[in-house]
């Protein structure tokens, strides 16, 4: 008896009813080899893995200009619909956000570094996506990937990875700056420790292949920060130079409308100008 048999039409397995069983239909969750628990499990990981895009993005982008709640909300927004569409369209389980590199090369390289216009950069953000989505649509991307040598594109994935892992060893105050090396270790405070028993939890975790790892990784880590303060009270209270989180969170006001100040702030002609077709 082939798979196929197995998954539709035998006895044996019947087929599964409810909103359980719309959504296998839907996401042929079965036919693929998984279940409904693991993808939800694999769906809360992915979420809480990459939820720091929505503090970290908006803080690059302030460099460049633009307000940390407006950049939350085009986060946010991108985030959803981006996902929405690869899961609903493209039934594909993939998150979409924004890019931890394109971000730092708008905010650092184009608005500060080159001195690029706010508005001309955006307009060269949007006429980067409406080139990309030609290429798509005329299956031309692939050939523009496969141009790029391979080692190239690994250099590129982990050149990602580990600007990302420089941003979670700053925000843990695992590193901190230096003169001389550009980067240092820092004293051992109640919050580096705290980082390194997550770190070592989470790896142990992983390697033992528990399911869910990395989300219960990362909860434990949660919980082993709250006595620092960084849930609640003054984490400068337990470590010296610690932010004290009141002071980055409105705790007042834990849902708020969605900033749309900045939208049409973007010179989609100024773009087009020669000068900038580098940037695009």
């Amino acid at each position: 008896m082939n798979y196929q048999s197995k998954v539709a039409g035998d006895p044996a397995r019947p087929e599964k009813r409810g909103l359980g069983g719309a959504i296998d239909r839907l996401f042929e969750v079965t036919r693929s080899g998984s279940t409904i628990r693991t993808e939800i499990i694999a769906a809360l990981t992915t979420f809480l893995a990459a939820s720091y895009v929505i503090v970290v993005n908006p803080a690059i982008l302030q460099n460049a200009g633009i307000p940390f709640s407006a950049g939350v909300t085009a986060t946010v927004l991108v985030s959803f619909i981006g996902s929405c569409a690869m899961g609903l369209y493209a039934r594909s389980p993939i998150l979409v956000a924004p890019g931890m590199g394109i971000n730092a090369l708008f905010a650092y390289t184009m608005v500060m570094g080159a001195n690029v216009p706010l508005e001309i950069a955006l307009g060269c953000v949007f006429w980067a996506g409406v080139l990309f989505t030609i290429l798509a649509m005329l299956n031309l991307r692939t050939a523009v990937i496969e141009a790029i040598p391979k080692d190239l594109r690994y250099g590129i994935a982990c050149g990602i990875g580990l600007f990302i892992a420089l941003i979670g060893l700053e925000n843990a105050k695992f590193i901190v700056a230096s003169p001389d090396t550009i980067v240092a270790l820092t004293q051992f405070t109640p919050v580096t420790l705290t980082f390194v028993a997550g770190f070592i939890i989470t790896a142990a975790l992983v390697v033992r292949r528990i399911p869910g790892a990395m989300m219960a990784g990362m909860i434990i880590t949660t919980v082993l920060a709250i006595p620092i303060g960084r849930l609640w009270g003054d984490g400068s209270t337990f470590a010296g130079g610690a932010p004290d989180v009141h002071t980055l969170v409105n705790w007042s006001g834990l849902f708020a409308a969605p900033d749309f100040s900045f939208v049409g702030r973007v010179d989609l002609l100024g773009a087009l100008q020669v000068a900038y077709a580098p940037f695009i």
